[in-house]
């Protein structure tokens, strides 16, 4: 099973919000054994980012999987790199997707074969995800030994 399929299985005809769907997936694919402190503290951004000016709640959850997964214990954050590079990506690609990262025009997307425009945003999302953090060697354990 791909992210994506894991994303879409927790997104679609669910309760859940797009950020709270993003993180299940990757804490269950990844195999991170986030506690319920970290589900609430990402459960908020698929609501409390549909502001006007703010940037989508998958999105949001994306990039602080990256942080979670290449940050080094004990190491400030401006030394991370390879997180630094790998958002850029991710911000690039889903920029060149859907010209553009706010959470309202995304939601007004108009998709051909989706009910919900957010389940293509979060979908193509994770594909991104999952491409990005596999091409830095990143994959989940039981696909380590394939690479």
């Amino acid at each position: 099973m791909e992210l994506y399929e894991l994303v879409d299985r927790y997104h679609i005809d669910t309760d859940l919000s797009c950020a709270e769907a993003m993180f299940k997936a990757c804490d269950e694919y990844y195999r991170l054994g986030l506690g319920e402190e970290a589900r609430k503290m990402f459960s908020v951004m698929g609501l409390g980012m549909q502001s006007g000016t703010s940037c989508c709640g998958a999105f949001t959850v994306a990039v602080g999987i990256i942080g979670l997964m290449t940050a080094e214990e004990g190491r400030i954050d401006r030394e991370n790199v390879q997180g630094y590079d790998m958002i850029c990506e991710l911000t690039e690609r889903v920029d060149r997707r859907f010209g553009t990262l706010r959470c309202p025009y995304l939601r007004e997307l108009k998709v051909y074969r989706y009910e919900d425009p957010c389940h293509l945003v979060v979908e193509e999302i994770a594909k991104m995800l999952e491409k990005i953090l596999e091409k830095h060697g990143l994959r989940p354990p039981d696909m380590e030994s394939t690479a």
